[in-house]
């Protein structure tokens, strides 16, 4: 019968539950040595656009003769100049970075992630070095890539570091770490712009007509917008027409956020269960995603909902390099904790610093201090 009300969403809440209750990580996990990341494909690619409803992408991995189009997964992470965006916002022609889920017997079946080039040095951390040569060209390097001789816009920097977004042999963009912040505030804007007209991307994970009450998983983007939610806040889903909802709940799930509404059981009707959707909700202040701070960091919760609270909240910042460490590009939560100690190491450290008397925000900032600025952002190692 419990299993009849909650849905799909029962595992994650009974999973939830149980670490909750029993800290010492007793409970079933993925076994040392196979983690996911590891075995997922990582490939350079030529983007040769996407269809207009943007689920279907075609690109021409490096080392292939032939352009190739693959479903874009629904819940996808996008990103353009070192913020999440949209596919249609990359160009034609340019190198990307592509992740692929895989099926049982690991063969790439549908994109994961896309990344534009800038986007994909901001999250290993290593822009280029440049030293120009004749004619134009320049020769980039980065430690542990290839290195790679472009031409160069007329306008570009002379020294490195830099950021490059490059188009065969053609470097499109070189920009000086400067440049590249305001191109990535530009994006963040941009997206702000298109949160506010058309809504938070989430899916539905519960719907029960019978209580009044629906559930959505926001993604991963939508993480400081969604968790500035509060109980009672007004919320629209986009559907013909548009579902009312009221705020019951906002929780942390991993990189994601957990929201359940009050919704009549007649509107839900317009729903269905795994389908994408889009939230519509108030737009929070700037600062909110400036902030240092998660925005719903003074809420009041029991000593174990904050020692999870934090493990959402954060990235790992462990030197597990290669792009096997989950937790540096999912937060702190989705580390393997048989492969990892840091999520125990990080579970004792925020018990002590409770015990202690700390808040969050002093806690936070002991955090930010010992680890440095990669726990608040989605990062890997080369």
């Amino acid at each position: 019968m419990i299993y009849r009300i909650l849905g799909p969403l029962w595992p994650l809440l009974f999973a939830t539950t149980l670490a909750a209750a029993d800290p010492a990580e007793k409970t079933p996990s993925v076994p040392p040595g196979d983690e996911f990341l590891r075995h997922v494909p990582k490939r350079l690619a030529t983007w040769k656009g996407a269809e207009p409803a943007g689920r279907r992408v075609t690109l021409l991995i490096e080392g292939e003769s032939e352009p190739k189009s693959w479903e874009l997964a629904t819940d996808a992470e996008v990103k353009i100049a070192g913020w999440w965006g949209w596919p249609e916002q990359l160009v034609i022609g340019d190198r990307v970075w592509v992740w692929f889920n895989i099926d049982r017997q690991k063969k790439p079946t549908t994109v994961a992630m896309l990344a534009d080039e800038l986007s994909e040095q901001e999250i290993h951390g290593l822009p280029y070095q440049l030293d120009k040569t004749s004619e134009g060209r320049a020769v980039l390097t980065r430690a542990k890539f290839a290195q790679r001789n472009l031409t160069l816009p007329a306008d570009a920097p002379t020294r490195g570091p830099v950021y490059v977004q490059s188009a065969g042999d053609r470097a499109r963009l070189v920009l000086t770490p400067d440049q590249f912040a305001t191109k990535r505030s530009e994006q963040q804007a941009w997206l702000r712009g298109q949160w506010l007209d058309q809504g938070l991307p989430a899916t539905v994970t519960l719907l029960h007509p019978f209580s009044g009450e629906m559930e959505v998983l926001l993604d991963h983007e939508a993480h400081r917008w969604a968790r500035a939610l509060k109980a009672n806040d007004s919320v629209t889903i986009q559907a013909t027409p548009p579902v009312k909802g009221t705020v019951r709940l906002v929780t942390a799930w991993r990189e994601k956020t957990l929201l359940r509404l009050v919704v009549i059981g007649t509107e839900q009707a317009a729903l269905s269960l795994g389908q994408r959707c889009n939230v519509k909700v108030p737009a929070p202040p700037l600062e909110v995603e400036v902030s240092a701070y998660p925005p719903d960091i003074d809420r009041p919760r029991a000593k174990p909902e904050r020692i999870e609270w934090f493990l959402a909240n954060v990235y790992c910042t462990c030197g597990v390099a290669k792009d096997t460490c989950t937790g540096h590009f999912y937060t702190l939560a989705s580390c393997n904790v048989n492969s990892c100690g840091m999520p125990k190491a990080t579970r004792t450290k925020l018990t002590a610093l409770i015990e202690d008397g700390k808040t969050d925000r002093q806690i936070f900032d002991i955090l930010t201090k010992e680890r440095g600025p990669l726990l608040v952002k989605p990062h890997l190692l080369p």
